[in-house]
C-alpha cells in the first residue's frame, strides 16, 4: 500500500510541476514562497539540531522521502532516525519555485549542506547539492510537508 501511495504522490508531483505556471497570483504566490522557506529552513533548524519534536509539527504523519535512486519511499518515522546521523554547520536552498493552488504547494529548490557528516563518513566542506521538490499541503491552517523527491547532483570532478 505504501509504495502505491509514493508512485501516486509522484504522479501528483510530476503533475503539478507541469503546470508550474499556472499557479495563483504573484502577490499570493510571494507570500506562500517565504511562508514555506521559512519552513524550508525551520526544517533543517531541525534536523540538524535532532529535534524530533520541530520536525514532527512540520512534517506530516504521512511524510514520505523518496527519489529516483529509491528502491522505496522512506516513511516519516524511519526518517526522523535517519536524522540523527547528519550533523551539519548550514544549508542554503537557491533557485526556489513555489507554485501553489490554494491549499496545496509545489517548492523546488536547489540545496546544499555546508561541513556535512552523514553518521560515519568523511566530512564534506560543501555537499553536491539536491534537487528537492516538496508537496505541501495546509490543514487547520499550517503547512505539512507531505512527501519530498530528492534528486542528488552529479559530483563534479
Amino acid at each position: 500500500m505504501q509504495l502505491l501511495l509514493s508512485k501516486s504522490i509522484q504522479r501528483t508531483i510530476q503533475f503539478m510541476l507541469l503546470f508550474f505556471s499556472y499557479a495563483t497570483s504573484s502577490d499570493a504566490n510571494g507570500q506562500v514562497k517565504q511562508e514555506l522557506l521559512n519552513l524550508e529552513q525551520a526544517l533543517n533548524v531541525g534536523v540538524k539540531n535532532h529535534d524530533t519534536t520541530m520536525l514532527k509539527d512540520i512534517i506530516s504523519k504521512e511524510y514520505q522521502l523518496t527519489g529516483p535512486r529509491s528502491t522505496q519511499p522512506v516513511p516519516r518515522d524511519k526518517w526522523l532516525v535517519n536524522c540523527f546521523q547528519w550533523s551539519f554547520d548550514s544549508a542554503t536552498h537557491t533557485e526556489i519555485f513555489v507554485a501553489n493552488w490554494e491549499e496545496v504547494a509545489v517548492f523546488r529548490s536547489l540545496q546544499y549542506f555546508y561541513n556535512l557528516k552523514l553518521g560515519n563518513n568523511e566530512v564534506v566542506a560543501k555537499s553536491a547539492g539536491s534537487w528537492v521538490t516538496d508537496l505541501w499541503i495546509k490543514r487547520d491552517g499550517r503547512w505539512q510537508l507531505l512527501t519530498r523527491l530528492s534528486e542528488k547532483l552529479q559530483k563534479n570532478n
